[in-house]
């Protein structure tokens, strides 16, 4: 997938505060993966949440985890439930030149939990260890583990993710919601600062971080953070100083066509188009006509007058919460906040739905 020399030496030597986009079904690709690196090239990227059993059958998902030399270091998240096809997955990735296999034990999505994965590895401690062991046993990857505050509450979050520590994960990120909750409520990072005082590898915080900012805020005695919902149609989120000097509209726009022309390369262009449209429907949001806009841009089959028509947008009025200068809303009282469906506002049904393994964009 890449021949890149990867430069990564470990997490003790990574600089800190470790700031990553996290792995998001359907979103996060190579070009949106790469128009995040545009913005900010310090950010650690993972991959879409991907089965790792589908990984190995699949030569389609193993396609949807190619990466480019700039991408590095590059984290691929699996899910699934069985040691031995999570060690094979994460031989073959070794093979490709990843810097790092992600075990999802946070995705609380029902039919993934009904087959014990994601959230469903909380409750199989000793399966999470094995699956962990068999990773690092297998490879000489980074072996990191995303999940949750624990299923039902946080009074396990220690045990299990100290577990998860004496199995070989080099790195843990927690999501401070439990399974039950899913993606309602806010997210409580205090439990999360709690488990850092006893981790000895690095710790990431993650849920309702509105930027790179807000995610400073949070940031406490953690390694790091990790923005998800937030940088859908937005990826200047993770500018450093992005709330006191925030994209000009110039900026946001050569970012979105760099964008598409990413996606471009990846495919024939008809299909470009189809791609894109999920990511250009969010890149609309602060605008006064979004909905018309999206109706109007997300019809269009060439790639000229798709482009015509990106740069004939006024993207100085795009953004305007004065709140949240980066355009961001925080999150909803029930945390339930989602972006519109790509193919929102497309008569005909033209757009098609992207390719889902998940409800939710952001399972991983």
């Amino acid at each position: 997938m890449s021949d890149s020399k990867n430069n990564f030496t470990g997490w003790a030597e990574f600089p800190r505060p470790i700031v990553a986009l996290a792995p998001m079904d359907g979103y996060t690709d190579s070009p949106f993966r790469r128009a995040v690196r545009l913005v900010n090239p310090g950010v650690v990227l993972f991959s879409e949440f991907t089965n790792a059993d589908g990984f190995l059958r699949s030569d389609r998902l193993r396609r949807r985890l190619a990466f480019k030399p700039e991408e590095q270091p590059y984290f691929v998240q699996l899910f699934g439930n069985n040691p031995q096809t999570f060690a094979e997955a994460a031989r073959r990735l070794e093979e490709d030149g990843v810097t790092g296999i992600d075990i999802n034990m946070g995705c609380p999505a029902k039919k993934i939990v009904a087959s014990q994965h994601g959230s469903g590895l909380m409750r199989e401690v000793d399966l999470a260890c094995r699956i962990v062991e068999g990773v690092r046993r297998a490879c000489g990857l980074e072996v990191s583990v995303k999940t949750r505050l624990g299923w039902d509450s946080p009074d396990n979050l220690v045990p299990f993710a100290t577990a998860l520590e004496g199995a070989g994960a080099s790195l843990i990120t927690i999501h401070g919601r439990t399974y039950n909750q899913a993606f309602k409520g806010s997210a409580d990072w205090e439990p999360i600062h709690r488990l850092k005082e006893v981790l000895r590898v690095p710790l990431l915080g993650n849920g309702d971080v509105a930027d790179y900012t807000d995610g400073m805020r949070r940031l406490g005695n953690l390694d790091g953070v990790m923005i998800g919902r937030a940088a859908i149609g937005n990826p200047w989120v993770f500018l450093v100083d992005g709330r006191q000097t925030p994209p000009t509209g110039k900026e946001k726009m050569d970012l979105i066509i760099a964008h598409y022309r990413m996606t471009a390369e990846e495919m024939e262009p008809r299909r470009a188009i189809f791609g894109f449209r999920k990511h250009l429907a969010l890149y609309l949001r602060g605008f006064e006509n979004a909905k018309r806009l999206r109706a109007e841009l997300l019809t269009i089959e060439e790639e000229a007058p798709l482009l015509a028509a990106i740069r004939g947008l006024d993207w100085e009025q795009s953004f305007p919460s004065a709140a949240h200068p980066m355009g961001l809303q925080p999150p909803t009282g029930d945390g339930t906040e989602a972006p519109p469906q790509p193919w929102e506002g497309s008569p005909g049904g033209l757009a098609p739905q992207p390719p889902r393994q998940s409800p939710t964009p952001w399972a991983g």
